[in-house]
């Protein structure tokens, strides 16, 4: 069954501080393909836009919630959370801003 909601493409731009790129290399475990994508990307103004596709970045969602479960700092796991909202909300604005043609 497939997500009505979703657009044909399985991927999106996320705009990510170097410091949120830096964060997801180190506790999101990016698979190659999204580790690839993170590295290569180039900051324009601060942010950088990286393609990934939607499974991954599910999976590194997961991967950060797990890792902030071994972490004390407080300021570390607001950042953590911070950039797992940055990532589901580029899941959820590419969802919300299609509209299916009838």
């Amino acid at each position: 069954m497939t997500d009505e909601r979703r657009p044909a493409s399985d991927s999106c731009t996320v705009e990510l501080t170097q410091r949120e790129v830096d964060l997801l290399l180190k506790y999101g475990y990016p698979f190659p393909e999204a580790e690839a994508a993170l590295r290569n990307s180039k900051a324009v103004r601060g942010f950088h836009r990286v393609k990934i596709g939607d499974f991954w970045i599910e999976h590194l969602i997961a991967d950060l919630a797990r890792s902030m479960k071994k972490i004390r700092s407080r300021g570390l796991l607001e950042e953590l959370d911070e950039l797992c909202d940055t990532l589901a909300f580029a899941l959820d604005r590419k969802t919300t801003l299609w509209t299916p043609l009838s």
